[in-house]
């Protein structure tokens, strides 16, 4: 008898066939543990929305590559978890955004500093 598993049973299935991982490789990069994983691959339990985004962020998928059509299915994630998890990827998104700005803003300060001290010596070595 074949087992009626949920989408994200299915799609947590076939990512990790894709991308050749295991349970235990999967469960070593999120921190979460083995038999958990295993239980949802099977449809036994669904993971909570803090689960849900680490696997999302490790296998490099959005939060809804898991969720069916975008709505609530049989995660019973329901649409304000989901709309939360999208405002919290934003969020994210925007962090990230944020820091590679001021990461390029720190290297742009410091090839100006550079350029300056290189002057102050040219200046120094003509005097």
């Amino acid at each position: 008898m074949e087992v009626k598993r949920s989408f994200f049973a299915e799609q947590l299935r076939k990512i990790m066939f894709e991308k050749k991982l295991t349970q235990q490789k999967l469960a070593d990069m999120t921190g979460i543990n083995r038999p958990l994983i295993s239980r949802w691959i099977i449809g036994d339990r669904n993971p909570s929305l803090t689960s849900l985004k680490k696997i999302a962020n490790v296998l490099d998928v959005s939060v809804e590559y898991f969720i069916e059509n975008g709505k609530e299915n049989k995660n019973n994630f329901d649409e304000k978890d989901i709309e939360i998890l999208k405002l919290k990827n934003e969020i994210l998104d925007l962090k990230n955004k944020n820091l590679e700005l001021e990461k390029e803003n720190l290297e742009l300060k410091y090839k100006k500093r550079r350029i300056l001290s290189d002057k102050i010596l040219e200046a120094d070595m003509k005097i």
